[in-house]
């Protein structure tokens, strides 16, 4: 999750921050349909316990979305 933004950020941005900051950066631009699974990456990356999900095949599920959406932002 935190990798791909950070790729992304570093594509478009030219520039190089930490997979938090990207993190941040991403979830300010994609669709709504994103934003859990990017706070929930955040959240982990922060190292806070509370997870946004109760079923973690929900969460590989809404990470591979992400993921499947996020590839194609490449080629732009």
């Amino acid at each position: 999750m935190l990798g791909i933004s950070r790729l992304y950020y570093t594509m478009y941005e030219m520039d190089i921050v930490s997979k938090y900051e990207a993190g941040k950066y991403v979830l300010e631009g994609v669709p709504p349909d994103f934003e859990k699974i990017l706070k929930e990456a955040l959240r982990i990356r922060k190292g806070e316990s509370k997870s946004y999900y109760s079923s973690p095949f929900k969460r590989r599920k809404d990470t591979l979305s992400f993921m499947w959406y996020m590839i194609p932002q490449f080629n732009d």
